[in-house]
């Protein structure tokens, strides 16, 4: 991995915007550097410890008439957004919602998706007209070269040479859950992985207990290891992102959450909440942007 490579995970996607932490810190109000919204709770898939298995059972999906309103007020002063779910890709109008989001000025669109339906067609032209970027998450990597791990990897092939045939800028790009139990299989899947064409793939640490009031990460013993014998033995042009500070063990603790001001997450309820890991958890709401 190069250095030239730009971060996924990195402070400077808020410290580059001084004009807004200085009007922030003068206690003016500002607009958000992106939104991340739920487009539904809906999911095509069904994994085991989801972070909102629990929030998502009324399975809400947001409106055009919705959308229309907030990407109207956001779209002409946020230069990102990010769209997830739930599956994003499962909403009858997801070709609409990114045409919307583009009408309305966001300069960048990304999509997060489990690539299960990534070959249709309305939502391969779609993403390569009009998205920045998809993230497939590889969430069933661990179980071995399962049928629907090899045809997402057939999607994100034939969809990386549609974009080079037909112009696009849409980058690629792939992530992997992690736990110890998993490590040892970690370095052939992500090199497999690698060979499909994916502009970046990056690791996070799979949690549990999210039903409880403080979930915790499953044991990464020797992950990180892994993960850098991975990097050894990688192509020099790969970029792989290791998010070092989500393996971290030290305790969190916050005092002010100055970030919900310039990332913003939105619910497929429609309302603020203060982080994406507390989403549809009533005690972090922070403005049901339905009234």
């Amino acid at each position: 991995m190069t250095s030239k490579d730009p971060k996924i995970f990195a402070p400077s996607k808020v410290s580059l915007h001084h004009d807004r932490i200085n009007a922030y810190l003068n206690g003016e109000r500002i607009y958000p550097v992106t939104m991340e919204l739920d487009l539904t709770q809906r999911c095509t898939q069904s994994c085991l410890e989801c972070p909102y298995s629990v929030g998502r059972r009324p399975g809400l999906t947001l409106q055009l008439p919705f959308l229309e309103k907030l990407f109207s007020i956001l779209g002409p002063h946020t230069t990102g957004i990010v769209l997830s779910g739930g599956e994003p890709t499962s909403v009858p109008h997801f070709p609409k919602i990114i045409a919307l989001a583009r009408a309305k000025g966001f300069k960048e669109i990304a999509v997060i998706s489990n690539g299960s339906r990534l070959h249709l067609p309305e939502v391969q032209d779609t993403l390569l007209e009009q998205a920045t970027s998809l993230r497939v998450s590889m969430y069933d990597w661990q179980d071995g070269e399962t049928d629907s791990f090899l045809k997402t990897l057939k999607w994100i092939d034939i969809l990386r040479n549609r974009a080079g045939k037909e112009g696009s800028k849409l980058e690629i790009g792939a992530a992997m859950l992690t736990r110890k139990e998993w490590s040892h299989r970690l370095k052939p899947i992500g090199l497999q992985v690698m060979k499909f064409g994916v502009d970046w793939l990056y690791f996070h640490p799979y949690c549990i207990q999210w039903e409880s009031e403080r979930p915790i990460q499953a044991d990464q013993s020797g992950v990180l290891a892994a993960i850098e014998d991975l990097i050894r033995d990688a192509p020099a042009t790969s970029n792989i992102q290791i998010p070092y500070e989500r393996y971290s063990k030290e305790p969190l603790f916050f005092k002010h959450l100055h970030g919900s001001h310039f990332l913003i997450q939105v619910g497929a309820d429609g309302v603020n909440y203060a982080g994406p890991e507390c989403k549809y958890n009533g005690a972090y709401a922070l403005l049901n942007l339905n009234e």
